[in-house]
């Protein structure tokens, strides 16, 4: 065989699986949650929400929101006290 089409064959074949991964990526219900309840925290106004990550990378959502429609600032969208930047006894109701 050609060096070439060696080549081209490799790069079909890593294209191939790139699109077999990205289907199943897309896929509804393929990627799995961590079991247990979600990390939730409470405003001092009574506004609930979901938690997920640490740090400055934490992501909050109203409890009630999609999972494509986090808050996107830094202070409660109710009353706009500042959202907690850290984990703390006090997140979870």
């Amino acid at each position: 065989m050609r060096p070439r089409t060696v080549a081209l064959a490799l790069t079909a074949g890593a294209a191939g699986g790139v699109g077999i991964a990205l289907a199943r990526l897309r896929r509804p219900g393929a990627a799995e949650r961590r079991p247990g309840t979600p990390e939730q925290y409470q405003c001092a106004c009574g506004q609930r929400f979901r938690v997920a990550g640490a740090g400055r990378h934490r992501v909050y959502w109203r409890h009630d929101a999609a999972d494509d429609d986090p808050v996107l600032s830094l202070r409660c969208p109710a009353c706009e006290r500042p959202l907690p930047e850290t984990r703390s006894a006090s997140m979870a109701l």
